[in-house]
């Protein structure tokens, strides 16, 4: 039986591919190539043909502001189709292409392999009303005409996208949810994966921060998100601070996330979301207790999640952090805000705890009553940990389910 050819689209391959690409490729069955851009060379993967693609120009001079970022999708997709053409020109033709659909890469395949299958990755669908544009008040948000437009202008190489992809997957029903049903139909909802033999507690773990060693004896407070933003409640959690510090003086507030782009809008100008929340506080608290880590490295990360006593993970109506699932297998105790895709994993009072995203009262009561007695919480923890290797475990659900739905397009 000749091999069936895969091919992956991904501008940082293997991103979410990181543990199904190389699965595939161990697989005799399978070929499996790649196509990525040249600026992200990276360490490559055994069994896998690396194809890297160049951008030929950058975005045009003058253009008109709404269409700038499909150029960029345009630009990308040109230079994936290129390279494409190069594979065609070997006698390359795929069996299924998996690719992820954020930066537009895919929009020309179907001119080169028409008679493909397509395995799209979709992330998110922006919608104009009860969605993320709509949902946060207190801080400023553009509804003007032109924002709404951007947001229906970002849709359309996705959309493009979508229409030549025989399946689709998401890692959420909620994020499933905010396509249109047009579209359902083909979205299999499968999470990547949760690796729970890396992410697992560790009664010993402590970590050095300042001159402070801190272990899971001390009272620790957690928040974690690549951007600190509004998108991702770090304004929420700010507020709650003075009060969880009048109630537990003793306690370690640890932060970790960045000052660079997230989901939302930027702050004013000279400023960061950081610094903008924080110096609303910083002169109602005992600063020293409170750590801005940054970006930190995987293994510090899993050591944070592995001390907190509670966990605070609020958002927007939004796509899902990692950080949150992850945060669970190590039995880390949420407390996460009452919007999708966190009511899908979390049931309040079993495996963590549900609050008002707006409401930074409720959110330093319950982080309150937690530090208060933490041992009274343990079968929460616990629930959170079987929570993740039930329905989240990288090896026994996750990866099966999508090596089983690539099996099942192919054919075997």
């Amino acid at each position: 039986m000749s091999k069936k050819n895969i091919l992956f689209i991904h501008q940082n391959f293997p991103g979410q591919y990181k543990h199904l690409a190389p699965e595939l490729a161990k697989n005799d069955n399978y070929d499996v190539t790649s196509i990525l851009m040249d600026m992200n060379k990276t360490v490559e993967i055994n069994n896998i043909n690396y194809n890297y693609y160049k951008l030929e120009k950058g975005s045009s001079d003058h253009i008109h502001p709404l269409a700038v970022e499909f150029e960029t999708k345009i630009l990308r997709a040109e230079a994936c189709a290129n390279k494409a053409h190069e594979l065609k020109d070997k006698g390359y033709i795929p069996d299924l292409i998996v690719g992820h659909t954020g930066w537009g890469e895919m929009l020309f395949l179907k001119e080169v392999w028409p008679e493909t299958t397509y395995l799209s990755y979709v992330e998110f669908h922006y919608n104009l009303e009860n969605s993320d544009i709509d949902f946060d008040e207190t801080v400023f948000m553009d509804k003007t005409p032109y924002t709404r437009r951007k947001l229906i202008a970002r849709n359309s190489s996705f959309i493009s996208q979508y229409a030549i992809s025989d399946y689709m997957i998401t890692p959420t029903q909620f994020q499933k949810n905010t396509f249109s049903k047009d579209y359902r139909d083909r979205i299999e909802v499968i999470h990547e994966g949760i690796d729970t033999d890396i992410l697992k507690p560790n009664d010993k773990a402590s970590l050095k921060v300042n001159d402070h060693i801190i272990n899971k004896n001390d009272k620790v407070v957690l928040l974690v998100n690549r951007s600190l933003e509004p998108y991702r409640g770090y304004h929420s959690f700010i507020k709650s601070i003075p009060n969880i510090l009048k109630d537990h003086p003793d306690a370690y507030i640890l932060i970790i996330g960045g000052d660079q782009k997230g989901y939302g809008a930027d702050p004013e100008k000279g400023t960061t979301h950081r610094e903008k929340y924080y110096n609303e506080i910083k002169d109602k608290v005992d600063t020293s207790r409170i750590f801005f880590l940054g970006l930190v490295d995987y293994k510090i990360l899993i050591t944070a999640f592995q001390i907190a006593t509670v966990h605070v993970y609020l958002t927007y109506p939004f796509v899902l952090s990692w950080s949150m699932l992850e945060s669970m297998s190590c039995g880390g105790l949420i407390v996460g805000s009452n919007t999708g895709p966190v009511t899908e994993i979390i049931e309040d009072g079993y495996n963590g705890f549900i609050v008002d995203f707006f409401d930074n009262n409720e959110i330093s009561l319950k982080v309150s009553e937690i530090l208060k007695n933490p041992q009274n919480f343990q079968n929460i923890k616990e629930n959170a940990r079987e929570t993740i290797i039930k329905k989240y475990d990288l090896r026994k659900v996750c990866l099966p389910k999508t090596v089983k739905l690539v099996k099942n397009i192919l054919k075997e």
